[in-house]
This record gives structure tokens, C-alpha cells and sequence, in this order.
């Protein structure tokens, strides 16, 4: 198994929970480039890899892998699967260039560009339905590299790419059944039937592979099969979706078994539909109108039975988005937001994708809300300032929606950029520093729709507050209340620290040493994680990863402990 290990420099891997996702390619409707016959695609796969040196930023797309060649094909399904290990915190940018191969060599010159997609590992994982990633194939020439697209500028069709992606485990589910025929046909001369069924894959490419055999049952034309099981990820490829083939046959000792009927269906419509008939075509096509079928195979029971506790991974995999909300201190100490030296100063040369021109707070926010942006399915989040008289108005706001009206939804990092810009333009700094009305927000919001607990009820959301802040806090003990308070809500909370300012009691906070405790209560889940900014301000990778990679482990700890499953899990 060829592997990828992805670090940025000075990522602790030892700390951070990770995944191994396997992907695999197939592509549909690519161009004829050849003359006489269809392309013979290969894809190329590279990874973005970032330095930060003396102000700038330097992007490499460093080649990780290629499939192999497909010969004269259109479609063509790669059998090579590339493996990478998965860190929430990080963004692993993934390039997939499609080249029609006129010969052996890899060099591009010498053979044809046919198209190319760039995705991050976070896109792949969120926006994929059925684990299956759907993009157009782009023909511009990607950024950074010397490639002639001459030819496919004249194909008028459009090209896709389908990337699968699923985590690596070892196979936590397996399949229970009791099946049970009813009037299947007679095949025996001097008996009944010997039925047995036969389970086979549906490969993409037509052909079948056989996963599953029942036992024989002797001299019976209404059998049961009780309680057999198998490996989920070896019945389907862990796909519900993937479709199966069942035949029954009638066994014969000194003969060939006889086919006595046929269906298919997929894992999910086992569970929905339970009874299937039996078609046997040749039987079909000579009896005509009079076929009715060659029995009814009916599954009394079905389960699915979970060995392993469920990975941070399955939930943004199978529906429960991440729910992110930003909150900006507009206290006094920032100093004057027009001086060069406060900490809300916009610098002339400001550019969104110079993280360089950036002041503490825009670092903040970007760093963290690239990686989180693509787990929200609509890429939605909201914006909130506090500590400040916003918009005019007469008294100072702790939980103000930065939008201006009752809706804190902005469309990505740039519309929580664009919502702070303009707020800035007319709040009046001032204080003080209250964390616990934007926590009490936040976690009644997180409670809202949320299903009971320890029902293995689905888990539509979950929430992360991130609250940047250039101090100490004023209301301390409230603060450590609504967090206690907070345990049982599908929540987690990022403190960062912008400035010079000593945070040393911020640390009170982060449950990470010691259990946080106020007024008699002692919290049971740690669910702060503090960060300054200073320690990390060179690298916003570094910074983000430092800064998010305790959320796995979170929200696991709060779905195992109130028995919450992903929300489109079967």
C-alpha cells in the first residue's frame, strides 16, 4: 500500500487524530483525441505543498502518483487506488490532471492534455454522495505548469471525473441475516428442490464477483436460512448503494446445479423492500404471459451490526455538517482602528489571498476558516462582534451579528471578511471583555433540533465557535459556567489570542490538564481549546492545525458518550 504522509512542518501527528482514506478514478465522456481510435487516458495526481519564507508564500504541486493506462476508452474505471492519511485540521489540495498517453513516456510533451480538477481532501469528503466525488474536467491549463491545450479546446462536450473516497478500516459492520424462499420451483425428478442462493458483486464493469453462499437445504421448496453473517466491506465494499446479484440454484450432486431464478438489489433496498421475486428469464421467455415467477425469497431479518465505535470521519462522510461561527472582540484595548498599530488596522495593500497583508484578526479567521469552510454543505457560517456599540446603535452588544440584521450568515471566509470590514466602519470600540453571552448563544442554537440523546439518533450538526480576542476576559467565572453548562450540546469552542497581551489565565479554560470547574461543578468533557496567536503567526497552516486538531477527538467523545450516529447512516 502506497501511502501518503501528509505533515506540515512542526505538526505534531502524535496529538492529532487521522484517517487513511483510499481513492480511486474513473472518467466519463473524455475527448477523441486520436485519430482512429478512442484516447487511452492516465491521470496524474499532485499535491499543493506550501512554504512561508520572509513574507511570501511559495506553492509547489509536488507529483504523488498516476493510474495506469486505459487503452481505446471513454469511460475508463482505473483499478490503481492511492492512499492518504487524513487530518482534519490541515487542507490537502489534490490536483488530478487526465492525459491521453501516445507513449510510453510520461512526459507531457509527447502525449495529449485532456482536462484536470483541483480538490481538497475536505471537498471530496463532504460534498461526495455515495462516497462518489462528481466534477467537470476543466481544459484551461492549470496554474504553474507547462501544458498545450490546443486540441481539447476543440472538444464541445464536457469531460467528468468520479472520484471514490472512503476510509481505510478494518471492517467495523457486519450483516446479519434470516432469509426464507417460499414456492420456489420443482427442479428435482423424484423430489422437490435443493435450494441454496448465491451472492455476487456487480462490478462497474459488468462482471460479478461472488461474496456470499448459503448452506444447502435439502428436498424443500420453502427454506429458511437462519442467522448467517457477513463482513459488511467485503458484501459491498462498504457501499449500501452497490448493486448485488442474487441466484438460487437447485444443487445437484452428479450434475451441474440448475438455475431456478434470479433478481437483484442493493444493500439499501434489502433493508426497504424485504421480498424479492425469483425471475427465471429462459422460463420467462417460453411461457410468456402465464410466467408469474419461480418463487419469492423474503429477508425476515436484517442488521447491521456496529463492532467499532464510529470515526470522526463517518460523520461529515454520511451528512452531519460542521456548523462554524465566528465571534470578534471590538473591545477599546485594540487600540485606535485607523493607527497602523491597533490590531484592527487595515493595511492599504490589504489582499484576502495575502494572508502576509493581513492584520491578527483576518489571520485568525482566514487561517481557520479555509479548513472549516468546505464541511458546511452550502459553505455558510456566521459572523458575530462583541464588546463594541455596533451599527449605530446606543449600548454596547456582546453577541451583535456583524451582517447588521437578525441573520449572522455569510457565504464563505470572504463574507466573513467583507461583513468585519464593514462593521468596522462604523462600531465605536470599547468593553468589556464578555465571553458568556456569545457562549449562551451559540449553545442554545446548538441545542436546536438536536434529537434526544443515548437513542442512536442521527446527528445533524455540529458546532465549533471560534472567539478571537486581543485579552483577558471580564466575566471569568460566568465564562467557565456557560461552557460547563455546554457539555451536553454538540459544541466546541476555539479561544485565539491576537496581540501581546499576557493569557496566561486563558489557559483556565482549556481543559486540557485539569478539569475546569465553577460553583460546585466539575466539567466532564473538555470541549476549549486556547491558542495565541503569536506562537503561530509565520504559518497559517501551522497555526490552523495547532488550532483545530483536538476537534476530532471532541466530537467523537460527545457522539460516543451520547450515543449519536452520522446523519445519513443506514
Amino acid at each position: 500500500m502506497n501511502t501518503y504522509n501528509y505533515q506540515y512542518p512542526g505538526l505534531d501527528k502524535s496529538t492529532s487524530l487521522s484517517s487513511k482514506v483510499e481513492i480511486n478514478i474513473s472518467c466519463s465522456n473524455l475527448p477523441k483525441l486520436d485519430v482512429l481510435s478512442k484516447s487511452d487516458p492516465k491521470v496524474f495526481i499532485f499535491i499543493e505543498k506550501k512554504g512561508y519564507n520572509d513574507n511570501n508564500v511559495d506553492t509547489v504541486w509536488e507529483k504523488f502518483d498516476a493510474t495506469e493506462t486505459i487503452k481505446n476508452n471513454s469511460n475508463p474505471v482505473f483499478t490503481k487506488s492511492f492512499f492518504i492519511d487524513y487530518y482534519f485540521e490541515t487542507i490537502v489540495k489534490l490536483r488530478f490532471i487526465v492525459f491521453d498517453m501516445n507513449s510510453e513516456s510520461d512526459e507531457w510533451s509527447k502525449n495529449d492534455f485532456i482536462g484536470y480538477t483541483e480538490k481538497s481532501l475536505g471537498d471530496l469528503i463532504t460534498c461526495s454522495k455515495n462516497n462518489v466525488y462528481e466534477c467537470e474536467l476543466l481544459t484551461s491549463v492549470p496554474s504553474g505548469m507547462e501544458i498545450k491545450n490546443s486540441k481539447v479546446e476543440k472538444f464541445s462536450g464536457t469531460s467528468k471525473m468520479h472520484i471514490r473516497i472512503e476510509e481505510v478500516t478494518d471492517s467495523p459492520c457486519r450483516l446479519k441475516f434470516s432469509i426464507s424462499g417460499s414456492n420456489l420451483d420443482k427442479k428435482d425428478t423424484f423430489g422437490k428442490s435443493d435450494p441454496f442462493i448465491v451472492i455476487s458483486l456487480l462490478e462497474d464493469n459488468g462482471s460479478t464477483f461472488k461474496v456470499f453462499e448459503t448452506p444447502v437445504i435439502k428436498n424443500t421448496l420453502n427454506p429458511t436460512w437462519e442467522n448467517f453473517e457477513v463482513v459488511e466491506k467485503s458484501f459491498n465494499k462498504g457501499d449500501p448503494d452497490k448493486m448485488l446479484f442474487f441466484e438460487v440454484y437447485d444443487w445437484d450432486k452428479d450434475s451441474s446445479n440448475d438455475l431456478i431464478g434470479s433478481f437483484m438489489a442493493t444493500t439499501k433496498k434489502l433493508f426497504e423492500q424485504k421480498t424479492f421475486e425469483i425471475i427465471n428469464e429462459s422460463k420467462k421467455k417460453k411461457m410468456g404471459s402465464k410466467y408469474k415467477n419461480s418463487g419469492v425469497i423474503t429477508f425476515n431479518k436484517i442488521e447491521r451490526i456496529r463492532d467499532a465505535p464510529f470515526s470522526f470521519m463517518d460523520f461529515p462522510m454520511n451528512g452531519t455538517e460542521i456548523n462554524v461561527t465566528f465571534a470578534i472582540d471590538f473591545t477599546s484595548s485594540n487600540g485606535l482602528k485607523n493607527s497602523p498599530s491597533s490590531l484592527h488596522y487595515n493595511r492599504p495593500d490589504y489582499d484576502i489571498n495575502n494572508f502576509f497583508s493581513l492584520n491578527e484578526y483576518e489571520k485568525a479567521i482566514s487561517s481557520i476558516g479555509f479548513v472549516l469552510e468546505p464541511y458546511d454543505s452550502n459553505k455558510y457560517m456566521d459572523v458575530f462582534g462583541y464588546g463594541g456599540i455596533f451599527f449605530n446603535r446606543s449600548t454596547v452588544e456582546f453577541d451583535c451579528a456583524l451582517t447588521g440584521n437578525n441573520n449572522p450568515s455569510v457565504l464563505g471566509v470572504s463574507g466573513i471578511l467583507t461583513a468585519y470590514h464593514n462593521a468596522l466602519q462604523t462600531v465605536k470600540l470599547y468593553g468589556p471583555t464578555n465571553f458568556a453571552p456569545i457562549i449562551k448563544k451559540i449553545t442554545d442554537e446548538a441545542r436546536k433540533n438536536l434529537p434526544p440523546p443515548n437513542k442512536n439518533n442521527p446527528l445533524p450538526k455540529y458546532h465549533i465557535l471560534t472567539i478571537i480576542t486581543d485579552g483577558c476576559i471580564s466575566d471569568m467565572e460566568r465564562t467557565k459556567e456557560m461552557i460547563i453548562d455546554a457539555e451536553d450540546a454538540p459544541l466546541s469552542i476555539i479561544i485565539i489570542g491576537v496581540g501581546k497581551e499576557n493569557f496566561a489565565r486563558m489557559k483556565e479554560l482549556d481543559g486540557d490538564d485539569n478539569n475546569l470547574k465553577c460553583k460546585n461543578k466539575t466539567s466532564k468533557r473538555d470541549i476549549v481549546q486556547f491558542l495565541p496567536l503569536s506562537q503561530y503567526i509565520s504559518n497559517p497552516e501551522l497555526l490552523a492545525a495547532e488550532t483545530l486538531k483536538e476537534i476530532p477527538k471532541q466530537v467523537v467523545e460527545f457522539t460516543e458518550r451520547n450515543k449519536y450516529k452520522p446523519m445519513f447512516y443506514y
